[in-house]
């Protein structure tokens, strides 16, 4: 069975309540719940039947039923199952009459029009029955959670909790107070130090009743602040207020004075542990190279890689997100057009280019070239605008710029040797600011080895925010001797090779991966070549050891 739209409507003919389950024009709906009060038969035989069809409308079937003083309108296709509407249909007017409380009329559909769209909703879906029932529509609709209320009872059971444990200290408070008291002795909870000899020594003393208006005025200084609106950073506070209201009602319930709680300064905790100097991390700039000199037109290159390695060999995933901007200095040049160069390696299912809407794609597609689809128009002046997007994606591992090899062995003394290397893949490139991070077990640090200090080709250093070994290699490049590849090998307790995973790499580069290059730049009036000035840029998102 198919169920185009549900309905309440009057005898009459009013529309008071419709939901539509397969797409349906709201001109067309209500020609057909208007023209229904006219189908209905008039003699008592027919008036026994349930079912319409419409001269007007052979394709549709209604299958109704009398609410009191409304009809139920199910509004189905002819090759309907006539027993399966029939059933929907009466499961309908029960919910009907469960959400309107027994009484189904014109003023209770509108009250409760949400909950019977709800319900509707619940019952058809993409206009088919769901195997529902009158319990379980009721169920879903009121929406009740096991877990929710177990929760609730925690939250209630944590707050008695509190309470009893703020009676009990500040009863012990009280009791301290007055033994100290007894005996003579100044008030223990004053916050002013004891050890200083310039001040007096500070002795409990009865305060006096204030005058009115004093009084009225430490009220009002003293009440809290009522904020409006969500406030960043207010939760502490909040919270705070809480335990002071709660702490009131404890000390109301024992007749404590309020200030003997409030003096309270508990001495500061000395930690009998060395302190650990922080190691501030100086963030890397996203661009470490500096600006070329621009000339009549500038374009800029960029590309960001995100990629996983297996740990045991392979690429998991690869993903490289490109994109070009144009930049027009002078106004002279705004009618340009410029060449695009590309590596043929890559099939068109691997790499894929997206030109802007404005850029002829026949140009494009045929010679590379990207001009403004429309003659008349010209580029803006000073002002970046991105004229061509790309998209590499794959496992091919020829892809890889830098490989990652990441060996931990655990020893018999309960030690776990490391020992990690890179090597440049892409000889095109030359990566800079590489940093290469290590995770470390909890609460353990390294111990490199000796022979490290030649291999690195960098240096190291423990990053205290992420617990990790983080080493840092300037430039990796074949154009320098030995610095394409490059080891270190250290020691660390624990016995666990997960605690070392995943590794991340994080770099930049001058050159890119796709080898998008531009050939040249001319003017589409007079074909004469523009100096053009080119900035590329290789950054990683996500480069990760699994």
């Amino acid at each position: 069975m198919v169920v185009l739209a549900a309905s309440i409507i009057s005898k009459g003919g009013k529309p008071l309540l419709s939901r539509q389950f397969r797409p349906l024009p709201l001109s067309r709906l209500s020609a057909l719940l208007t023209s229904f009060p006219t189908l209905l038969p008039t003699s008592s035989t027919a008036s026994q039947h349930t079912t319409l069809t419409s001269p007007l409308h052979p394709h549709i079937r209604y299958v109704y039923l009398p609410l009191e003083d409304l009809y139920l309108i199910l509004i189905v296709n002819t090759q309907s199952n006539i027993l399966l509407d029939i059933e929907t249909l009466q499961l309908f007017s029960r919910v009907v009459g469960e959400v309107c409380g027994g009484r189904v009329s014109e003023a209770e559909v509108g009250r409760c029009a949400f909950e019977l769209l709800s319900a509707m909703d619940e019952i058809v879906s993409m206009g088919y029955r769901e195997k529902l029932d009158l319990m379980a529509v009721k169920n879903i609709l009121e929406m009740e959670s096991h877990e929710e209320k177990i929760q609730e009872i925690i939250t209630r059971n944590r707050e008695a909790e509190a309470k009893e444990e703020l009676r009990r200290r500040a009863k012990q408070l009280e009791l301290q107070r007055r033994e100290a008291q007894r005996r003579g002795q100044p008030n223990p909870y004053t916050n002013v130090p004891m050890s200083m000899p310039s001040l007096p020594t500070p002795s409990f003393t009865q305060p006096r009743t204030p005058s009115p208006a004093p009084y009225e005025q430490t009220q009002a200084a003293n009440k809290p602040f009522k904020g409006k609106g969500m406030q960043l950073g207010g939760g502490a506070k909040k919270a705070n207020l809480k335990a002071d209201a709660v702490l009131a009602e404890a000390m109301d319930g024992l007749g404590v004075d309020e200030s003997v709680l409030r003096s309270y300064t508990p001495e500061p905790v000395r930690s009998t542990s060395p302190a650990v100097p922080a190691q501030a991390a100086v963030a890397a700039p996203e661009n470490p190279f500096p600006d070329v000199e621009q000339q009549d037109v500038h374009l800029n290159l960029k590309e960001k890689l995100s990629l996983s390695l297996s740990r045991d060999g392979g690429v998991t995933s690869f993903e490289l997100l490109g994109e070009l901007n144009l930049h027009v200095n002078d106004a002279t040049a705004n009618k340009c057009y410029a060449k695009v160069r590309h590596n043929d390696q890559f099939q068109s299912s691997e790499l894929q280019f997206k030109v802007h809407p404005n850029v002829d794609r026949n140009a494009w597609s045929k010679e590379n070239r990207i001009a403004l689809k429309d003659a008349k128009r010209t580029f803006p002046v000073g002002q970046d605008v991105g004229v061509l997007k790309w998209r590499l994606a794959g496992k091919d591992e020829t892809w890889v710029p830098l490989s990652i090899n990441c060996w931990p062995t655990v020893s018999s003394s309960g030690t776990t040797e490391v020992s990690i290397e890179y090597e440049l893949e892409n000889t095109s490139l030359s990566l800079h600011n590489v940093t290469i991070s290590i995770p470390l077990p909890p609460g353990s640090y390294p111990t490199v080895s000796e022979s490290s200090s030649e291999t690195c080709n960098g240096t190291w250093s423990v990053n205290a925010d992420a617990h990790s070994l983080d080493w840092i290699v300037p430039i990796i490049s074949t154009e320098g001797e030995g610095t394409n590849s490059g080891s270190l090998e250290f020691t660390c307790p624990g016995d666990d090779v997960a605690y070392f995973f995943p590794v991340a790499v994080d770099f930049v580069s001058q050159q890119g991966i796709c080898g998008v290059e531009i050939v040249e730049v001319k003017s589409g009036e007079t074909q004469e070549d523009i100096p053009f000035s080119l900035q590329g840029l290789l950054t990683t998102d996500e480069y990760v050891v699994v």
